[in-house]
């Protein structure tokens, strides 16, 4: 076993919760990829490291994905854990790093100022995705997409189109209506919450399919673009 760890440089064991530190674990198990062949070992203390022994005939592979994720390489599920640890910390006031076996850093995670506000702007927009998820109990109803990188869209609706929603359930929709849109430290634009006005189901193109039409055409990577969304809304026609 060779180990690898997450260092949360401005956070101890005594201040995670065990929610938070479940949700770091969820996330960095998502970001390393090779789920069979890594293991949470440990919180070391001090500052919290999260350690994480990882089987020698794949330790290389992991190591791989961990230096791909921040320029947008690697598998929607990788790429959605690494902004999802780099959202935690930005909620957490912190920063991180990534250390090999020898403790040298392959991976750094940027510390947000306490003084830099995200961006937020509300107007209209649409996003899409594989709907995954309608309800609650409340005249608000939630709704959740997954959207082309892995990463949860998050709407509601009305009770009426979310009787109409739970038809589709698991397959490819566009939703639109009036969003609010954060800035991320990436410089692309995050989807806060978006209020379902209006929808409609997609064809089944595969978004294999859309990946491969952008490669074609230049190679373009989600992670360059400011609305992959509306890239891959184009491309369907």
């Amino acid at each position: 076993m060779k180990k690898l760890t997450l260092k949360l440089n401005d956070r101890t064991p005594e201040t995670l919760s065990m929610k938070r530190l479940g949700q770091y674990i969820t996330h960095l198990s998502e970001m390393l990829g090779e789920v069979e062949h890594v293991h949470f070992e440990s919180v070391s203390k001090g500052s919290a490291m999260l350690n994480v022994d990882v089987e020698d005939l794949h330790y290389q592979k992991v190591l791989t994905h961990v230096r791909e994720v921040p320029n947008g390489m690697g598998a929607k599920k990788q790429l959605s854990g690494y902004r999802s640890l780099q959202q935690l910390m930005d909620e957490d006031g912190t920063g991180g790093v990534i250390l090999n076996d020898t403790d040298t850093r392959i991976l750094s995670f940027r510390k947000r100022p306490d003084d830099e506000k995200p961006l937020v702007v509300n107007k209209l927009g649409s996003v899409q995705g594989r709907l995954y998820r309608v309800g609650g109990k409340d005249d608000t109803i939630p709704v959740s997409l997954e959207g082309v990188n892995g990463e949860t869209l998050r709407c509601e609706a009305s009770i009426d189109i979310a009787r109409e929603l739970s038809s589709l359930l698991f397959k490819q929709v566009r939703v639109s209506g009036h969003g609010t849109w954060e800035r991320s430290p990436e410089g692309g634009w995050r989807l806060k919450k978006l209020k379902i006005e209006s929808y409609r189901e997609l064809d089944a193109a595969k978004v294999g399919d859309v990946v491969g039409r952008l490669q074609a055409i230049g190679g373009l990577k989600w992670a360059d673009m400011e609305d992959p969304h509306g890239v891959a809304r184009d491309l369907r026609g």
